[in-house]
């Protein structure tokens, strides 16, 4: 969860807004631990509250899921079985959201505890009709690529990745939020418990239709978010939800007037990420590495640093490659040689919630 860091306002959760749990107040102690302090916002996957840790006199953000979530037994089994790799996985990559304990509070009451990230939602950033500069959009996709590799590397699908769900801090370092609820978006049955309905415009085919989601899902609106920093809207509009999905599952991008010669290999990253059967678009670490041609030209004998996820845990070499605030010459040990060979995919064992 977020709050406004240039405003000092609480930044609402992404998704519609529903009925908090009447369970949960001002004051209570949760785990004995963390003391509720205020509501942040409610949304389809629960009530995020502000709370102070007791232990480290942090302020915290806590999720409480829905109870009708709960009784969901694949959703259930989805949070007990990546509780262990999404806190050692999101503490592991500066890029993440980081998830400090998942739990049960009580029989049908799911937790999720997180650091409380203050910026600017990239929403807010995006909701003009002018593009970004060609030097913000560069860094901000970067950081943004390099932390949903990390994520897919942990075995993890985020779901539900759209600008609001990603923050931008004070510094320009780039944080993927709601992390916590990665991989509980594909759940079966998710659907007859949720009454919310997502963003159409960042939706991929393969959500649409109802199919399974995997890594090339998060690409897809990876590639949204990329036109949309480059040209000022999204690739797909129309005046009706209906319409727009309809335009995702038949119809190619349309690509405006080229702004500039520097958007070239963008638009084929786009056109190829946006590609309405998963298995034609690239991998993450192969768009990662084209733009990295746009932004310092070709070079040989190198591979660029990938995220490696062996369990949850990281190589940070990644880090090298989308550092903050880097946009200049890299050293020539990081190379542009896109790799063909997907992503390894974590093991992971089913474990009780923290």
């Amino acid at each position: 969860m977020s709050s406004d860091g240039q405003k000092g306002q609480v930044v609402p959760p992404a998704e519609p807004l529903v009925g908090a749990d009447e369970r949960v107040t001002t004051g209570l102690r949760v785990q004995g631990r963390y003391r509720i302090v205020s509501e942040l916002g409610s949304g389809a996957f629960g009530t995020v509250w502000l709370a102070e840790d007791g232990v480290t006199a942090q302020r915290v953000a806590i999720r409480f899921l829905p109870r009708g979530l709960a009784v969901v037994p694949s959703v259930a089994r989805a949070v007990q079985s990546r509780a262990r790799s999404l806190i050692a996985g999101s503490t592991a990559h500066p890029g993440l959201v980081r998830v400090l304990e998942v739990g049960e509070v009580e029989p049908g009451q799911l937790f999720a505890v997180m650091e409380l990230v203050e910026g600017r939602r990239l929403s807010a950033m995006l909701s003009g009709t002018k593009p970004l500069d060609a030097g913000s959009a560069r860094r901000l996709v970067l950081d943004l690529g390099g932390s949903l590799e990390s994520l897919h590397n942990m075995g993890l699908v985020h779901g539900g990745l759209r600008p609001r769900n990603v923050m931008v801090l004070a510094d320009g370092r780039v944080k993927l939020m709601d992390v916590e609820l990665a991989g509980l978006r594909d759940a079966p049955a998710l659907d007859s418990a949720l009454a919310a309905r997502p963003p159409a415009e960042y939706l991929a085919p393969e959500q649409i239709r109802g199919a399974r989601m995997t890594e090339k899902t998060d690409i897809y609106a990876f590639a949204v978010i990329l036109y949309e920093m480059c040209y000022g809207r999204p690739p797909f509009e129309a005046a009706t939800r209906e319409a727009v999905l309809a335009k995702h599952l038949t119809e190619p991008p349309t690509l405006p007037r080229r702004r500039s010669a520097d958007l070239a290999s963008v638009e084929r990253i786009v056109t190829q990420a946006l590609a309405k059967e998963p298995e034609v678009r690239p991998w993450m670490n192969e768009i990662l590495n084209g733009l990295w041609v746009e932004a310092n030209g070709p070079a040989t004998g190198w591979k660029r640093p990938a995220a490696i996820g062996g369990g949850a845990a990281l190589v940070a070499a990644i880090t090298v490659l989308v550092a903050w605030g880097l946009l200049g010459p890299r050293p020539s040990v990081l190379s542009p040689v896109a790799q063909s060979v997907p992503p390894p995919a974590a093991q992971q064992a089913p474990v009780k919630p923290s």
